[in-house]
């Protein structure tokens, strides 16, 4: 971010209200006590743990012949590298929503457990891919259930991020409320470009689905675009800390 671009994104809090200004900020982590802190961090591990496991469990669904991946399946070895750029891509999710200004409350845990639960179902997404006996009925429910668990782990931190951006709103940098913001907004386009790829699965066909996937980024970077900064604090109806 520019000089110009930070003083104006700082300009924009401090305008929203004479209370809002630089001096608010501190530091978010210290506002957390010591079994919150270390919940988090627990928490984000047993993250790691689970996306270690999905991983493994699609690497276990290639299909193997004496003891070596079958290559007369080129498509399971196209379906496993797919499911681990999706992971790859939930994963990097899941280290955002927890880093920050992520507080451990009742509903702020429910978010990642549903998440990683969600997380723990993408490698069987793989089966209608890996067997000899799969048809495209059974291609076409591998896509379904692609995009439905991707729209709902995107959702879900949709809604996270989103209260993580307000937690945070006086205690981040102009720089990092902004670069928070682009966070969620990308998740939200992701989490609305797959729940219209459902429909166009369901109506359509597989095909239609996944060229339409294809237009995800430039929905991401027409978002970016119209929406570049974080609104003021009066917008989003975020009252100052006391």
């Amino acid at each position: 971010m520019t000089g110009r671009a930070r003083a104006a994104s700082e300009s924009r809090r401090v305008n929203a209200n004479p209370s809002e200004s630089p001096a608010a900020e501190g530091s978010f982590s210290a506002t957390l006590s010591e079994r919150e802190r270390r919940l988090a961090g627990r928490l984000e591990g047993f993250g790691d743990i689970v996306f270690g496991f999905a991983v493994s469990e699609s690497a276990l669904q290639l299909p193997t012949s004496n003891g070596h991946v079958d290559l007369e399946h080129p498509l399971a070895l196209v379906g496993y590298f797919g499911t681990f750029a999706i992971l790859a891509s939930l994963w990097l999710i899941y280290h955002r929503m927890m880093s920050g200004t992520y507080r451990p409350r009742r509903f702020d845990l429910f978010i990642p457990f549903s998440y990683l639960a969600l997380v723990s179902l993408v490698p069987f997404g793989m089966y209608g891919l890996t067997h000899a006996h799969s048809t495209l009925a059974d291609a076409r429910a591998a896509l379904l259930s692609y995009l439905v668990l991707y729209a709902l782990t995107t959702a879900l931190a949709t809604i996270l991020l989103y209260r993580n951006l307000r937690r945070g709103y006086f205690f981040l940098s102009a720089e990092d409320l902004d670069h928070a913001w682009r966070t969620t907004m990308r998740v939200a386009v992701l989490c609305a470009m797959m729940s219209i790829a459902i429909v166009f699965d369901v109506t359509l066909g597989p095909s239609s689905a996944g060229v339409f996937t294809l237009l995800i980024v430039v929905a991401m970077r027409a978002v970016m675009i119209r929406f570049p900064h974080a609104p003021p604090a009066a917008r989003l109806r975020i009252a100052p800390p006391a």
